[in-house]
């Protein structure tokens, strides 16, 4: 009987550990499986709201959707954007952007800081560019696509465009 006991007592200890592993192995996601974004603002500057709104929807051209609630999202994406004037000589502002993706259970998933003088090589392009804030949300929706896609690839799943 007491053999019994110890072993039903052993049971009940190790049955709680292996169900937390499991729980938390479930919760795990890697970038390719993110689909949903909660999109957190990303400061509170008339810039940085229109940024946030700008974002939103290259986030969707990209493949993504964006929804109003943290529950309802794979990731969350939060960040921060700068404005530096333009300067003495002129130009369109300066615009710095850094953002972090985060599983829904706080792990870092993606992350990028870009800023600097924005440089456009296609002249047909740079007669186009005209809102450098408009650039940073198209260049960082991009970028996390990218990065969605090298991750699916890496994992081993086709990628379609």
């Amino acid at each position: 009987m007491r053999k019994f006991t110890v072993a039903l007592l052993l049971a009940l200890l190790f049955i709680p550990l292996n169900v937390s592993a499991e729980s938390y192995q479930a919760r795990a996601i890697a970038l390719h499986q993110v689909h949903k974004i909660y999109l957190e603002d990303m400061g509170t500057s008339p810039e940085a709201v229109r940024f946030r709104m700008l974002l939103e929807d290259q986030l969707y051209q990209n493949g993504f959707i964006v929804v109003a609630r943290r529950e309802e999202a794979d990731a969350i994406l939060a960040g921060a954007v700068s404005l530096a004037d333009a300067g003495v000589f002129g130009g369109p502002a300066d615009i710095s952007v850094t953002a972090r993706l985060n599983s829904s259970d706080g792990s870092r998933l993606w992350s990028i800081n870009t800023g600097g003088q924005i440089v456009i090589l296609n002249p047909v392009s740079s007669l186009k560019f005209k809102e450098p804030i408009e650039y940073r949300a198209k260049e960082l929706a991009k970028k996390l696509s990218h990065a969605r896609n090298q991750s699916a690839k890496a994992a081993g799943i086709k990628v379609t465009k």
